[in-house]
């Protein structure tokens, strides 16, 4: 089976959080909220519709550069990109046990520093 990068945000929700983590549906949201805010900077930052994004565009200069664009962003407290960080890591912790290609990119995206 392809992951898509689609299907594999839908089985970290569906799957991972909900059932596995067994989170409750307001962290669910704030991880939600988290990655349509870095999907949204990525797809800019690509110049493709969301919709075309592939694995591949899940840098770990974008997570840098996301991190960097929310720090300067109006109303944003210091804890907001930790936050945010926090949220990408573990779906691409999650990534990396989907998509062992993608080993390498999360393990940097990991490594990047609060």
């Amino acid at each position: 089976m392809i992951s898509t990068l689609g299907s594999i945000v839908r089985s970290f929700f569906e799957d991972f959080l909900k059932v596995q983590k067994g989170l409750r549906p307001a962290s669910v949201c704030s991880y939600r909220d988290a990655l349509r805010l870095f999907l949204s900077f990525v797809s800019t930052t690509a110049g493709r519709p969301i919709t075309k994004l592939v694995l591949e565009d899940l840098t770990s200069e974008r997570v840098v550069s996301f991190l960097a664009h929310l720090e300067k962003a109006p109303g944003n407290h210091i804890r907001s990109p930790n936050q945010r960080l926090a949220a990408v890591r573990t779906f691409l912790r999650y990534v990396a046990t989907r998509v062992p290609e993608m080993l390498d990119t999360c393990q940097r995206v990991v490594a990047t520093p609060v």
